[in-house]
């Protein structure tokens, strides 16, 4: 009878405690807008348990990113939410980012919450590279480049670092532009960067179109 008793209070005190925090959502989808400087990611959650949980750390898998807590100890019954924050410049495309949080919840300390983002190109290029070999014809070459949204994004220009190349942006009309590029000649190598002036969103943006002879 005791050993019974003894391998069922083992076999109880084996089984597994449910974690104190309960999420609501652990991985969010999230659209941006062109022009658009951060994103903000909220995860929210509760204190399921009967002991108050203290957050340890939050740990951004990207620098461009900042995370914080409501507050750092939450009481049984409580609720709160991590506040995500994103800084979006540079970055296009679908983008998968993720905040590692440590607790002292004994069942479950470490929990990982990922948001992913779609990120619209605001201008299109291509292709970004032209060139020419030595002692080619000097003839005319050209980039296309499309504007996502021509309601938030104008052009204003192009500029070539070197004389070597000339450069000229002709509208195609809906958004569309045509980059006409010529070198002054084709007899030695050589190469520079035509330079796109952009605005979007009130904010200035250059793009590269890298240009060469070799």
């Amino acid at each position: 009878m005791k050993i019974a008793s003894s391998l069922l209070l083992m076999a109880l005190g084996a089984t597994p405690c449910p974690a104190s925090l309960v999420w609501q959502i652990r991985d969010l989808a999230l659209k941006t807008e062109i022009g658009q400087e951060t994103a903000v990611a909220v995860f929210p959650f509760r204190n399921a348990g009967d002991q108050p949980v203290r957050i340890l750390s939050l740990d951004p898998s990207c620098g461009c990113m900042a995370a914080e807590p409501g507050k750092w100890v939450y009481a049984p019954g409580e609720t709160g939410e991590i506040r995500v924050q994103m800084a979006l410049a540079g970055y296009v495309g679908h983008l998968r980012r993720s905040v590692a949080v440590e607790t002292d919840d004994a069942a479950q300390r470490f929990v990982e919450l990922t948001m992913t983002l779609d990120i619209p190109e605001p201008v299109a290029i291509a292709p970004r590279f032209l060139f020419w070999r030595v002692g080619d014809a000097a003839a005319e070459k050209s980039v296309e480049i499309t504007v996502a949204e021509p309601a938030k994004t104008s052009l204003a220009g192009v500029t070539c670092d070197s004389d070597a190349f000339t450069a000229a942006l002709q509208p195609d009309g809906g958004g569309r532009y045509r980059l006409a590029v010529k070198p002054a000649g084709t007899g030695q190598a050589v190469d520079s960067a035509v330079r796109l002036k952009a605005e979007i969103g009130g904010r200035p943006q250059i793009y590269i179109v890298y240009v060469a002879v070799k």
